[in-house]
């Protein structure tokens, strides 16, 4: 029976562009889609406005009526948060000429917590169940940072779900599950997931277990989270911007709200909303046709009425060099800059190259090909995948936007009813862990793709710290994390402060009695639970009880 006294859980695939919520149904044996706002898909959208009955309080609309807000309030309209996440940068807004500042994780609290709302109207209302959801399983990219994965498990937790009852599991082994419960043959998958604010490559190992469930090990994972769907959009802005600025000579900048040319600022911010999701629909139609017209009449009314018509052809679409910052930082223009649609599509290839040498396979020891997310869609991807691996991607029975949340919801029923038959995934550490020591070097505590027991993991370091000064009473502890690992497992000496290194927390263990240089030493042991979260212990070994243990989302 299902452990119905922990609650009911809900599978969420939290995305840059859209969110889709899933729970398992015991009855049928399969995962199930939860229409929210009438739509299995919900763009992942907030816009915050003034309650008129109370001046200190806001009020939210979520979804497609906040996407649709967005094109009149941009200022107060919040897209994309998800990419926000485990960075320090505030989310701002501006509600009746005040500006506001909100956590990232609190934004996206908000959203989780509506679809939460939903969620237990529908199990009451249409399915006749009685409860809330009291847990959930939220998935992340495959290259999520620690500290990406605690700001998702706040967010959620912001949301009302219990902290025991949040679990964080990775996008593409939710997506190998959808996959693999109909699918028992012993293969090697690459999942090729292309969202909107990420691209993740991932190979999966699926083998045949007790009563044929499928087992599925990951082999090796390797993405870039500012690289996604949202980047082939600024392609498409930037065709359409070209055209723009034949049509006003260039005396009008759109992405620079202070120019005096003539064009109101707020003009400027409905404009580029509109110009945005003109992108969008125009990457969807040439997903699928030779052409796309772009229509926008008027785009502008002051200084002057400004008409554009125009059709993008699929060729345009794909081989367009862009050439306008268009808003992006000098870093992601830097890195977009010159880039076409192939070449992007090339930026993943390159991903899942290096994602099969850490596997240590080639291309022809892939048995699949699993596409997920909207922008996998693009035919030049198809073909890539044609090419590259002599085969054509797997045709899912299921929609690509789904196969995230139904592999959520599976996970869901095994932390519900943990004897049920199904799938199962051997869970793996995505980077490697550890920490700081003397010279900035860094020293693995952890290392990349170590299995994680169905209990969690627990490994101790090596090697015990040491003082290094005489008389020294405390000891920084600072946790690192390796984004960019090498590949072929013969990393030279590592630092600190190379690319790649991610800072995840820090604190001081404190009461190491006085002695000479070198003489107390110090274990560190790192722990990663069920929960997918970190947690470092540092203990003196000459004195009882001196000891810190932090779970690193406390001190970021």
């Amino acid at each position: 029976m299902a452990d119905l006294d922990r609650g009911l859980f809900l599978g969420i695939d939290f995305g840059t562009t859209n969110c889709v919520v899933s729970i398992f149904d015991f009855k049928a044996g399969e995962a199930q889609t939860i229409p929210i706002d009438g739509g299995n898909v919900f763009p992942t959208a907030v816009q915050f406005e003034a309650d008129p009955t109370n001046e200190q309080r806001l009020l939210r609309v979520f979804g497609g009526q906040a996407k649709e807000s967005a094109l009149i309030l941009p200022q107060s309209t919040v897209l994309g948060v998800k990419r926000m996440l485990g960075n320090d940068e505030k989310v701002k807004i501006t509600v009746d000429d005040k500006e506001l500042a909100f956590a990232p994780e609190r934004v996206a609290g908000e959203i989780i917590g509506y679809l939460k709302q939903k969620a237990d109207e529908y199990v009451c209302d249409e399915l006749g169940i009685d409860g809330k959801f009291s847990g959930c399983v939220v998935t992340v990219p495959a290259n999520s940072t620690d500290k990406q994965k605690q700001r998702t498990k706040q967010a959620a937790m912001f949301a009302g779900f219990d902290e025991e009852n949040v679990f964080i599991r990775l996008e593409p082994a939710a997506a190998a599950i959808s996959y693999a419960v109909n699918e028992v043959a012993n293969k090697k998958v690459l999942v090729y997931d292309f969202g909107g604010g990420t691209f993740d490559a991932c190979i999966l190992e699926i083998v045949s277990g007790v009563n044929d469930d499928p087992i599925i090990s990951i082999l090796s994972t390797y993405g870039d989270n500012s690289l996604g769907g949202n980047d082939v959009d600024k392609v498409v802005v930037d065709i359409i911007y070209e055209e723009f600025k034949r049509l006003t000579n260039g005396e009008i900048d759109l992405f620079d709200l202070d120019a005096e040319d003539g064009m109101p600022q707020r003009q400027k911010l409905v404009s580029l909303m509109r110009l945005n999701q003109m992108a969008i629909r125009a990457k969807e139609r040439l997903s699928v046709a030779r052409s796309a017209k772009i229509g926008l009449a008027p785009f502008i009314q002051e200084p002057q009425i400004v008409n554009i018509n125009m059709e993008i052809s699929l060729e345009k679409f794909l081989n367009h060099k862009r050439v306008n910052r268009l808003g992006d930082s000098d870093e992601v223009f830097a890195k977009f800059e010159g880039r076409s649609v192939a070449d992007i599509i090339g930026m993943t290839v390159d991903c899942v190259d290096k994602c099969l040498e850490a596997a240590r396979c080639e291309p022809e020891d892939i048995t699949e090909v699993f596409l997920v997310g909207g922008s996998s869609a693009i035919t030049l991807v198809g073909a890539m995948v044609e090419a590259k691996f002599k085969k054509l991607p797997f045709k899912s029975k299921i929609s690509p936007a789904l196969s995230i949340s139904h592999g959520a919801a599976y996970y869901c029923g095994m932390i519900m009813m943990p004897t049920v038959s199904g799938p199962t995934v051997q869970e793996r550490t995505v980077h490697p862990l550890g920490l700081e020591i003397a010279g900035r070097r860094f020293m693995q505590i952890v290392a990349q793709g170590v299995d994680i027991p169905h209990g969690g993991l627990a490994v101790e370091a090596a090697e015990t710290l040491t003082t290094n000064v005489d008389s020294l009473t405390s000891m920084a502890i600072v946790v690192y994390e390796n984004t960019e690992p090498s590949t072929n497992g013969e990393a030279d000496m590592e630092y600190v402060h190379q690319t790649g290194m991610k800072r995840l927390a820090g604190t001081q263990l404190r009461g190491i009695p006085q002695a000479p240089r070198g003489q107390e030493q110090v274990k560190v042991v790192f722990s990663i639970g069920q929960d997918n979260m970190l947690r470092v212990m540092a203990q003196s070994t000459s004195v009882e009880g001196v000891c810190t243990e932090l779970r690193v989302d406390d001190l970021y």
